[in-house]
């Protein structure tokens, strides 16, 4: 199901099962994407969870914003569209640059959220730059099936440059690592084995840095991992809002957190 929702003069388009009996789950994407980049995930978590993916202003099938949104505004647009929903203590699941996302909703909106967990998180202090994050970005695409950089490519296409590089200027300069430090609710930490985005002493780092987040690893897998991997970060993602999610606060019933392995560290 589809439904567009008002954000004051902005529109999310969400992507829904719009279930409130299951546990709620909400997908964040990252820069220049759309929440079709999470349509693999979400039919795996579809039917054990209610899960919604999005598409934030200026991506997707969503009208263009007057200018590009700072990451902080764009983590108080994710909160307003759980407002709007009435989702009671969802779980977020933020990619890439979406999990800067997502950790400013969940430090900047206390007790919104049960938990967190970040997917191939960036942007790492060394890697800072535009030109850094390109070669990166590049290099990740050699390693990825040509479905899933087809989707890149015209999410990147429909976005377009400008918007793209004013983007990327609040992206790369926000600091996930300070953020997180402020994230009370639990989280979690995954990246792929083969990323060169979000590579694993950076993860770590980031997974140390959180109050709460252990650190798991799915073998195999680039940095689109939950397009690529979808079976391994569904289960990895049941699992923890068994523990964490709103029926596990409450004492109600939890989803299945079926799959196969991944490595993990705390």
């Amino acid at each position: 199901m589809e439904r567009r929702v008002a954000v004051g003069p902005l529109a999310v388009d969400v992507r829904g099962s719009f279930d409130p009996a299951l546990p709620p789950v909400v997908l964040v994407h990252g820069i220049g994407v759309s929440g079709r980049y999470f349509l693999r995930l979400a039919g795996e978590l579809a039917g054990s969870h209610d899960v919604y993916a999005l598409d934030l202003p200026g991506s997707g099938t969503t009208p263009k914003p007057r200018r590009p949104l700072t990451v902080a505004e764009l983590g108080d647009v994710v909160a307003a569209v759980i407002a709007q929903l009435r989702l009671d203590s969802p779980v977020v699941v933020g990619h890439s640059m979406g999990c800067q996302i997502a950790v400013h909703t969940v430090k900047d909106h206390p007790g919104l959220c049960s938990a967190y967990v970040l997917l191939s998180p960036a942007v790492d202090p060394e890697a800072r730059g535009l030109l850094v994050q390109a070669g990166r970005l590049l290099r990740d695409a050699l390693r990825e099936p040509l479905d899933t950089v087809a989707v890149v490519i015209r999410s990147y296409l429909r976005m377009g440059l400008v918007r793209f590089l004013r983007t990327a200027r609040y992206l790369l300069h926000d600091r996930i690592e300070e953020n997180i430090r402020r994230c009370a609710a639990p989280g979690l930490v995954v990246r792929g084995e083969d990323d060169p985005v979000s590579r694993r002493d950076w993860a770590l780092r980031l997974a140390r840095s959180a109050p709460d987040a252990p650190y798991l690893e799915i073998p195999g897998a680039a940095h689109a991992v939950q397009h690529t991997s979808p079976q391994e970060v569904a289960a990895a993602c049941a699992r923890f809002v068994a523990v964490h999610g709103r029926d596990a606060r409450s004492g109600g019933p939890q989803g299945p957190a079926g799959g196969r392995s991944a490595r993990s560290s705390s």
